[in-house]
């Protein structure tokens, strides 16, 4: 009898371990790594010279780099009209979001003038090239007071645009 059990604990621990398989299978991980997308200043933003009047008006200026004064005398005189210009850069064939100032403020340090509706080219989102670049062009809108005193006009600290990958 203690043979006949002791075989038949031994047949129930085969039997059993017959049909306790494992199975097992593995993974890879998998990461990819962006470069960082990086922004870089290339022009500063210039209104050009600007005749001031009794009434005031804007100066409008495009991502193009051109200006339509609105309510200022339009006489043509010398300077030079620049839309802001920035040099974007990263991970190749991808998009990225624009995110503009609403406001700036320029002074002379006597009066002050507003810079608004800022623009750009492209908008809102930008796509770098093969090389993982892109040119943005930023233009805006100048406020000009009545009786704008003369002088020029600018705000060290500057405007801040920001962009990240979508």
């Amino acid at each position: 009898m203690k043979k006949i059990l002791a075989f038949s604990i031994v047949l129930f621990a085969f039997a059993a371990g017959a049909f306790a398989q494992s199975s097992s299978a593995t993974a890879t991980a998998t990461a990819v790594i962006y470069a960082p997308i990086t922004l870089t200043q290339a022009a500063d933003m210039s209104f050009g010279n600007i005749i001031a009047d009794a009434d005031g008006g804007t100066v409008v200026l495009v991502p193009a780099g051109t200006r339509t004064l609105n309510g200022l005398l339009s006489t043509p005189l010398p300077g030079t009209v620049t839309a802001a210009s920035f040099n974007v850069s990263g991970n190749i064939n991808t998009t990225y979001a624009i995110t503009l100032p609403a406001t700036h403020d320029i002074s002379n340090g006597v009066q002050t003038m507003t810079v608004n509706a800022f623009t750009s080219d492209p908008t809102p989102t930008g796509l770098l090239n093969g090389s993982g670049t892109q040119t943005l062009n930023v233009g805006a809108t100048l406020n000009v007071g009545a009786n704008q005193a003369a002088g020029t006009y600018t705000n060290a600290a500057g405007f801040t645009v920001t962009v990240n990958y979508n």
